[in-house]
Parts: C-alpha cells; sequence; structure tokens
C-alpha cells in the first residue's frame, strides 16, 4: 500500500511540477499573478445519471432496482510566448443495486495527464506527454464476486513520451512520438501472481506452490500516436473522442512488435436544455498482451476453450443533469 501511495504522490507531484510555467526572473509577484490569469483556460463539466426501478406484486415479473453513474472532466490550459501546458483530469463511477445480488459496479475510471511543449514552427509544438490510467477500486468477475479483476493501479498504464504535436485550435491535436514508455503496472499481488495485463506470472512448484511472486510491472517502449478532436457535429450535439495507438519494439515476440495497442474513446453529448443532457460514451480497447477467454456451447454447456487477445468493448447511455463551468 505504501508503494502505490508513494507512486500516486510522485505521479501527481511530476505532473504540477510540469504544469508550472516559467516566468521571466525579473518579473514582480504581483505581475507574475496577474500575468498567470489572463493565460490561463479552465474548464470542468459534471454529469449525474440516476434510474430507478420498483416492483410490488408485479404478476409479470421483474426485480427493483437503484442505479447510478457520474461523469467528471477538467482541463487547465496554459499558453504564453510559444509555451504550452494542456492538463486534463476524467473521472467517472458508477453503481447498480438490487435486493438479490446487492450493490455491483459498473463504472469506475480515472486518467489524468499533461502535455507541456514549445512552439517550433506555427502549430507545431515539440512536446512531452504524460498521462496515468486506472481505477478507483477493486472490480469483480459476476456473478461471482469473489474473483477479482481489477484493482486501483492493477491496471495501471502510464505513458511517458516525447515527440511533435499539431495542434491548430484548442479543439484539435495531433501527437507522435518515436519513442515512447508504455508502462503496464499490476500492484495487487493476486493479479500480478496470475500474469494478468500482461505482466510476468509467478513461478510455481509442482505443487503450485509459489517460488517467485509475479512482476508488478511491465516495461514497454515504441512508437505513440494520440489523436484528440472536439467538435460540435450539428446544433447541441458535441462529439469528443480521443485515440491512442501504441506498440512495442520491445516485445520477446518478434512479428508482435508492429502490433498496435488501440485505446479509443468517443463520447457524444447531447444537450437537453440549460440543465439536462444525454450522453452514448463508447471505448474501444485491443491489447495483443491480455488473454481472454474463449467460449463454447458443448451441449448446451458454456465452456471455456481456449484464450488470446480480442477487441474489448464498453458503452454506456445515460440522460441526466450536467453542469458547466
Amino acid at each position: 500500500m505504501k508503494r502505490i501511495l508513494s507512486f500516486t504522490l510522485f505521479i501527481f507531484w511530476t505532473i504540477a511540477l510540469m504544469a508550472t510555467p516559467p516566468y521571466p526572473p525579473d518579473s514582480s509577484r504581483s505581475n507574475e499573478v496577474s500575468d498567470t490569469v489572463s493565460y490561463w483556460k479552465l474548464a470542468a463539466t459534471g454529469m449525474l445519471n440516476l434510474n430507478q426501478v420498483a416492483y410490488a406484486n408485479w404478476a409479470e415479473g421483474g426485480e427493483s432496482n437503484v442505479a447510478g453513474n457520474t461523469v467528471g472532466s477538467a482541463k487547465a490550459n496554459y499558453l504564453k510566448d510559444g509555451f504550452k501546458a494542456d492538463n486534463f483530469i476524467n473521472l467517472a463511477y458508477g453503481i447498480t443495486w438490487n435486493n438479490e445480488q446487492g450493490i455491483r459496479k459498473t463504472d469506475d475510471k480515472l486518467d489524468v495527464g499533461t502535455t507541456i511543449g514549445y512552439e517550433a514552427v506555427e502549430n507545431w509544438f515539440y512536446s512531452m506527454m504524460l498521462n496515468l490510467k486506472t481505477q478507483f477500486g477493486p472490480g469483480y468477475k459476476y456473478p461471482n464476486d469473489s474473483t477479482l479483476v481489477s484493482d486501483f493501479m492493477s491496471p495501471g498504464r502510464l505513458f511517458l513520451s516525447m515527440g511533435m504535436e499539431y495542434k491548430p485550435d484548442e479543439r484539435t491535436s495531433v501527437f507522435i512520438s518515436p519513442a515512447s514508455g508504455k508502462f503496464i503496472f499490476v500492484m495487487n499481488q493476486e493479479l500480478a501472481d496470475q500474469g494478468a495485463y500482461g505482466v510476468r506470472p509467478a513461478e510455481t512448484d509442482t505443487a503450485g506452490n509459489i517460488i517467485v511472486p509475479g512482476l508488478n510491472y511491465q516495461p514497454r517502449f515504441g512508437l505513440n500516436l494520440v489523436v484528440t478532436l472536439n467538435r460540435e457535429i450539428m446544433k447541441n450535439v458535441n462529439m469528443d473522442t480521443k485515440l491512442n495507438l501504441h506498440n512495442n519494439y520491445m516485445d520477446e515476440v518478434i512479428e508482435n512488435r508492429w502490433n498496435f495497442d488501440v485505446d479509443w474513446e468517443t463520447a457524444l453529448n447531447f444537450k437537453i436544455n440549460s440543465f439536462l443532457s444525454s450522453m452514448i460514451y463508447l471505448h474501444l480497447m485491443y491489447d495483443n498482451d491480455i488473454n481472454l477467454p474463449t467460449y463454447e456451447y458443448i451441449e448446451g454447456e458454456r465452456i471455456e476453450t481456449g484464450q488470446g487477445p480480442k477487441l474489448q468493448m464498453k458503452e454506456n447511455f445515460g440522460i441526466g443533469v450536467m453542469i458547466k463551468v
């Protein structure tokens, strides 16, 4: 736990340092404050979706349940004299409850990052990007809620990339790095021993006892491409999409070195009025190092027949209260 806390504090401390703009040494403190405020652009959005269904003596059947999901994001962007710092944090958490199954998690996301750069030519920046993606708490393979499949920093994906960014406006960004580090963390030792999310699993003896614990991290080094677009595609309909591609020059299997991990998030936001909004969220992922089970129905029974990498998908639709500042 101490390692997790120390690592988390280090990441946020690093982001804070990287996002601090350089001030002229001869400026007075009062001038620094007034100048800084004028070069910052701040924005935040929060959305809360609630759903409730109740049944009592309903002949056609059904089960009472309550569900809720909250999504939040914030940006703090700085630009002055060719130097820029784009900072963001995206959060999501959702649960559902009913009498039979109790509380179950339906959504969990913690995504924080910064990109700093200095303008080389018009709209092109020498840039460095730092991005951490993980979740707040444990996730389970339902219906068996004793089977742990994820936890805080399990996985945790840390990107550290240096390259060039094309940014013609506040809503468009194309970042490319030929030398990017991607670090997969699995800090929960139970998951690490299983080799979850591509880390090296534990070594065991013939009786199944662990001789060498599984590794808690896996480093990758490769090409990184990040494309971000934010557009109003029609009146009161906004699209926000981010595509992240990364390969691994260090893959032990040579033919896999040009297999790209795909992480693509898209949100469509529909404004109903000043407070009500609806959202469709789609998240697609593919990681060649994550093996997922393959099932077949044999004589009417669902049987696991193998494992391998697959396209992963998460979709969410909700209508609720949205606040923008």
